[in-house]
């Protein structure tokens, strides 16, 4: 399997957490999420895929009942935006590292950071990515 199938199923999980999705049991997606990070056959892909289950886990973990402080849901509106994909490369590596700006100037306590260690993460993997792109396109 390649990273960019799984990408697909895992963008869809996270608009569910950011936007919220009634009768989406994000248990199961979730654990879907997981096995098909399992089966990318690229070690590193793998292991990055992997990372980010890991992260959901831990942006999700304090449960359902409990609201996300005023930081994480600042955290995911930033992130939601860096991340879109709309746009030449060069202006989604613009959005994409704009949005690791404004999550760096966040003030966050230890258990936010925490929590949003994971969308932070995932915008500077975006931010390689697209720089890479731009790179081999400009090869060509």
């Amino acid at each position: 399997m390649e990273y960019a199938d799984f990408e697909v199923e895992y963008k869809q999980v996270t608009d569910v957490i950011i936007n919220g999705r009634n009768g989406t049991d994000l248990t199961a997606a979730i654990a879907r999420l997981r096995a098909l990070a399992e089966r990318i056959d690229d070690e590193d892909d793998r292991d990055h895929a992997l990372l980010e289950v890991a992260g959901i886990e831990d942006a999700i973990a304090h449960g359902p009942g409990e609201p996300p402080s005023e930081a994480i849901m600042h955290a995911r509106e930033v992130y939601a935006e860096a991340v879109r994909d709309d746009g030449t490369t060069a202006e989604r590596l613009a959005r994409a590292e704009e949005g690791v700006r404004r999550r760096m100037q966040m003030s966050a306590t230890p258990d936010e950071e925490q929590a949003i260690g994971s969308l932070e993460h995932t915008l500077r993997m975006l931010v390689g990515d697209l720089r890479l792109q731009l790179q081999l396109n400009s090869e060509t």
